[in-house]
C-alpha cells in the first residue's frame, strides 16, 4: 500500500554506521537508502497539530464589531470581573484594540560561551551534549522554527561589578525553544539568544536565586520580542524550556512555558532486570488545566478546541477570543511573544521546578514538541538509552529522528529539536 514503511530489519546497525560514516540511513537487509517520500500534511492532521491558528475574521463578524455588536465570547460576570481585577488579569476581549510599537533595536547584552567553546574544567559533570533539528518535511520551502542553546556565562574579570553583569559562578544553561506563526523562527531565534544571557547577567549570579532568575529571564526576554519584533508579535510566538544546572551541588532548574519538555532519563542497574525509566521535569502547559482555563476565562479569553467543518471539535483544547473559535486559536496557555493571546489570559511566567540529581539519573532530553507529540517519554528515553550505552549519544539524537518519521509515516509533520545532555 502507499502507507507500506521501508524495511526496519537491523535498524540499530543501519543507524549506528550511518551516522559513524556521516552517510544516510540504509535498510541493512537490502542495503537501499531509508528515504521518505514528501508529502503534503494532511488537513486533519494540520488542525490536530498547529500551534496557532491565524485569524481568519468573517465579514459577519467584522459588522458585529464595527457596529459595536454583542459578542459571542464567554460570558464575565461583574463578580469575574472584579476577581479578575485584583488578581492582576484584563477583564476585557482587548485583543481588538492592542496596538504594537514600532520594531527598536535591543539592547546590547554580554552573550554567553557557546558549549563546544568551554573547557573541560567548565562542563562540570556533563560528559556530553547533542544537539539535533529536523524541520517540517510535508512543506515546500519550510523554514525551521525551533531553535537551541546550550552554553554558559562569560568569567567575570577580576574587579568586576559583582552587582550585575555576567558572574560566571559555574551555571550551565541548556534550552530549547519552538517558534510558532509566521515569524516564529525570528522569535525563536531571539529566545535562543538573549534568555541566557539574561540568566547570566542576574545580579549575584543565577545560582544565587534560581527560580528568580529564570521568572526575571523569561520576562526580559518577553520585553525583548516585543521591542524587536513590533506588529509582528501578534501572531507569532515560542514556547520554551531552559535548565540552569549547578554543577557543583548537582541541581537542575527547570523553567517552562508551554508544551516543549523536558526528560529525566533514569538507569536502576538492578542485577536481575536492570531497567529505564522516564522522569517528567516539566509539564506540558495547556490552556484546559484547571487552573490555566480559570485564568484565561477571567481575562475574556474562551478555551475550545476547533470547530471542524463538521461541527465536532478538532484537536486540542484552544485560546480563542470568542465562542467563534476565529483567533488567534493558540494551542498552550503560557508562551513567550504571541501579542494577541496575550490579553487573552497567555502569559509568559514560566513554571519552575528543580531537581536533585542522583546516581541513577543519567541523562535529560529537552525537546519540542516535535518528538513528543510522536513518542511517549518512556520510549524516547528507550531509544537514547541504548545507544548511550554504546556511548553513541549522537547516534541516539538520528535515532530518535528517524523513529519520529517512522511513527509519523515516514516524515516529520512538525519541525523537531532535541538537546540531549548526558551526565558524567
Amino acid at each position: 500500500s502507499s502507507n507500506k514503511r521501508p524495511c526496519l530489519e537491523g535498524r540499530a546497525e543501519s543507524l549506528q554506521l550511518a551516522a559513524s560514516e556521516d552517510r544516510p540511513f540504509r535498510c541493512a537487509a537490502h542495503g537501499r537508502p531509508l528515504t521518505w517520500a514528501k508529502m503534503p500534511m494532511d488537513e486533519n492532521v494540520f488542525k490536530e497539530r498547529a500551534s496557532v491558528m491565524f485569524g481568519r475574521p468573517s465579514s459577519r463578524s467584522i459588522m458585529k464589531k464595527t457596529q459595536g455588536g454583542a459578542s459571542s465570547g464567554s460570558f464575565c460576570s461583574c463578580f469575574d470581573g472584579f476577581v479578575a481585577s485584583m488578581m492582576g488579569f484584563p477583564t476585557t476581549n482587548n485583543i481588538e484594540v492592542t496596538s504594537y510599537a514600532e520594531p527598536k533595536p535591543l539592547a546590547p547584552i554580554t552573550k554567553c560561551v557557546q558549549w563546544g567553546d568551554l573547557g573541560s574544567e567548565r562542563r562540570g559533570g556533563v560528559k556530553h551534549v547533542e544537539v539535533g533539528t529536523g524541520a517540517k518535511e510535508c512543506s515546500a520551502g519550510w523554514v525551521n522554527q525551533d531553535a537551541t542553546a546550550a552554553c554558559a556565562a562569560q568569567q567575570k574579570k577580576a574587579g568586576g561589578d559583582a552587582a550585575g553583569g555576567p558572574t560566571g559562578d559555574g551555571a550551565l544553561f541548556f534550552c530549547v525553544f519552538d517558534g510558532h506563526g509566521k515569524s516564529g523562527h525570528d522569535v525563536a531565534s531571539i529566545c535562543a539568544e538573549r534568555l541566557p544571557a539574561h540568566l547570566a547577567a542576574h545580579p549575584g549570579g543565577p545560582l544565587s536565586n534560581p527560580k528568580k532568575a529564570l521568572e526575571d529571564a523569561f520576562k526580559k526576554t518577553d520585553d525583548d520580542i516585543y521591542r524587536f519584533m513590533g506588529p509582528r508579535v501578534e501572531y507569532s510566538g515560542s514556547t520554551g524550556v531552559a535548565v540552569v544546572m549547578d554543577p557543583v551541588k548537582r541541581i537542575l532548574y527547570v523553567g517552562n512555558v508551554g508544551d516543549s519538555r523536558c526528560v529525566l532519563g533514569q538507569y536502576s542497574p538492578d542485577a536481575k532486570c536492570p531497567t529505564w525509566s522516564a522522569v517528567a521535569l516539566t509539564e506540558d502547559l495547556k490552556p484546559d488545566i484547571p487552573q490555566e482555563q480559570e485564568r484565561i476565562e477571567l481575562s475574556g479569553g474562551t478555551v475550545m478546541a476547533l470547530e471542524g467543518e463538521d461541527g465536532r471539535d478538532v484537536g486540542p483544547a484552544r485560546v480563542w477570543e470568542s465562542a467563534a473559535r476565529e483567533k488567534p486559536g493558540l494551542a498552550v496557555s503560557r508562551s513567550l511573544g504571541d501579542g494577541a493571546s496575550r490579553c487573552l489570559g497567555v502569559i509568559a511566567d514560566p513554571v519552575v521546578t528543580q531537581h536533585q540529581l542522583q546516581a541513577t539519573d543519567r541523562f535529560i532530553l529537552i525537546a519540542t514538541d516535535g518528538l513528543w507529540d510522536s513518542l511517549g517519554n518512556d520510549q524516547a528515553v528507550r531509544v537514547t538509552a541504548q545507544y548511550l550505552d554504546r556511548n553513541l549519544p549522537h547516534v541516539a539524537i538520528k535515532a530518535l529522528m528517524e523513529t519520529v518519521r517512522r511513527e509519523e509515516g515516514g516524515q516529520l509533520v512538525d519541525d523537531t529539536t532535541m538537546v540531549l545532555v548526558q551526565f558524567g
